[in-house]
């Protein structure tokens, strides 16, 4: 049961930290915005994605403590948040408001 233990441990500090990062892409995405680096549609996109991650990290940190429901809220979660990237990529390109310069 050690190893066990030992294993649930690592998989609940490796949420946690990479949950912490992507907290701190949200923060520089709004950082960048207010800089004048980042257009309102990145700004928007960087941080839809950064809660995405934040909330797959805490799906998985919710299956070792909580248990199942949170842990199926939290995943799907996540994957409307994806969606909400997917959804503003599309659109922001279709609009014409996001542009490539090939």
């Amino acid at each position: 049961m050690n190893d066990y233990a030992k294993h649930l441990k690592h998989k609940m500090m490796m949420a946690r930290i990479l949950g912490i990062f992507a907290c701190l892409i949200a923060i520089a995405g709004i950082v960048l915005k207010y800089i004048g680096i980042l257009s309102d549609w990145l700004c928007i996109i960087s941080i839809s994605y950064a809660m995405g991650t934040i909330f797959t990290f805490n799906s998985s940190l919710q299956d070792i403590r909580v248990g199942n429901p949170w842990q199926r809220i939290n995943a799907i979660c996540s994957l409307l948040m994806y969606a909400f990237v997917i959804f503003l990529i599309v659109y922001g390109f279709i609009t014409g408001q996001l542009q490539t310069n090939f």
